[in-house]
């Protein structure tokens, strides 16, 4: 199972959000609990009415300036409980979190092609007070996998080991199935990778020769469309969001910003760590690259028709996470960087690009994972490290890539 919160200024936004899911036949209202006070039957609460009750509770403390928790609960592929067990499930986690005597409102979601709840409340309780949220998700972690046990479930690590993701090369016009070929890209973007930005989700894309692109609408929000980047403008088919599977439109893709801020935040720090050692020991452009590779951060340039650099992201492959340069700190822009390293910027070569996993000695490793354990490792990060760099032009022959990646992975023990 996997636990995915957000958080939002006012609860109605997310109890519409699930409320307009009902009405368009995706989801389904599966119960209202501690909805006290109410005379109407809770089966037939208008939405208007389910998100008031949420609304005035969460007024008590206006001094909280998020106080609607929103979280969706993900089974594994396959895992089809009864709609009596699920709301067993999401009785259970809201107990586990200090929600339990809260006003929540539980929804069972049919718009992808796993089996899953969100719920939403509030950080207010009854008397006002804010429900402690101090290390949140590390108690949701540990709570989701008691869950796991108690109700049989898939273990979530388990499932992203397992897990593998579809074999993603750059879409071309005239090249296989387009629309399902964009599908399997903007999809693995979307659900696999951390952006907090629109234009961070479009530089993903780019690397798989994809980009979103606005449409105004008179009256009306912008909507959107994707498309193939890299060729001649907007040639050939622009395919509307709602028309892929799954429906990635710019709501959807709104959602994931809001979330990649949050988890971003939290992990930022060691990442600029990171990058700022191997900085440290830079003289050059290639030389910065070739390090941050060994540790696998790829280095993502924007550049001018003219090869000019005015911009610059990092991509961490072990976490999924693009970051721009500004997000790290002054020290990471594109102008600092120049100051440093020289003003022009220029890419590895595709021979130099040998992206490694860097070990920590077995001494100071608190974890000797298996033989099973090692190996499914390592072909994730290979796999990921291959297509991104397929992706991005850096290798040609894939067979070759794939021996030249396979070594580079399985590093010895560092001789003390």
């Amino acid at each position: 199972m996997v636990a995915r919160i957000s958080s939002g200024s006012n609860p109605k936004g997310a109890v519409y959000y699930n409320e307009m899911k009902v009405e368009q036949g995706e989801a389904e209202r599966l119960a209202l609990r501690n909805y006290v006070g109410i005379l109407v039957d809770p089966d037939l609460m208008q939405k208007q009415q389910v998100a008031y009750m949420l609304e005035q509770q969460a007024a008590l403390n206006p001094r909280i300036s998020k106080p609607t928790f929103h979280v969706s609960l993900s089974l594994a592929q396959g895992e089809k409980p009864d709609s009596a067990e699920l709301l067993a499930i999401a009785d259970r986690y809201m107990d586990g979190m200090g929600y339990g005597g809260q006003p929540y409102a539980v929804y069972q979601h049919f718009d992808t092609d796993h089996t899953h709840v969100h719920v939403v409340t509030i950080r207010v309780d009854e008397k006002g007070d804010k429900i402690p949220d101090k290390f949140e998700r590390e108690r949701s972690n540990k709570l989701r996998q008691q869950i796991e046990k108690e109700f049989s479930l898939v273990e979530a690590e388990r499932v992203v080991l397992n897990r593998s993701l579809p074999e993603l090369k750059p879409v071309h016009y005239g090249q296989g199935d387009l629309k399902q070929a964009m599908t399997n890209v903007v999809l693995t973007v979307i659900n696999d990778f951390r952006f907090s930005s629109f234009s961070q989700f479009n530089q993903l894309l780019r690397l798989y020769n994809v980009q979103a692109v606005e449409v105004p609408l008179e009256g009306k929000k912008p909507g959107m469309v994707y498309t193939v980047a890299r060729e001649q403008e907007r040639e050939g088919i622009a395919f509307k969001s709602s028309s892929l599977r799954q429906q990635p439109t710019r709501e959807t893709v709104e959602r994931r910003i809001k979330s990649g801020k949050k988890v971003k935040a939290d992990s930022a720090s060691h990442l600029r760590r990171l990058i700022e050692g191997r900085l440290s020991e830079s003289g050059s452009w290639i030389d910065f690259q070739q390090k941050l590779q060994r540790i696998n951060i790829l280095v993502v340039p924007h550049q001018g028709k003219d090869g000019d650099l005015f911009g610059i992201s990092f991509l961490d492959v072990k976490q999924k996470a693009i970051y721009s340069g500004s997000e790290l700190g002054k020290a990471f822009t594109a102008g600092t960087l120049k100051k440093q390293l020289g003003e022009d910027f220029k890419n590895l070569p595709k021979e130099d690009i040998k992206p490694t996993i860097e070990r920590k000695p077995q001494a100071e490793t608190e974890h000797k994972p298996t033989a099973p354990e090692k190996e499914q490792t390592l072909d994730s990060n290979t796999s990921l490290i291959r297509r991104l760099l397929y992706a991005a032009g850096a290798i040609d022959d894939q067979q070759e890539s794939e021996q030249e990646l396979k070594k580079m992975t399985r590093k010895t023990t560092p001789r003390l």
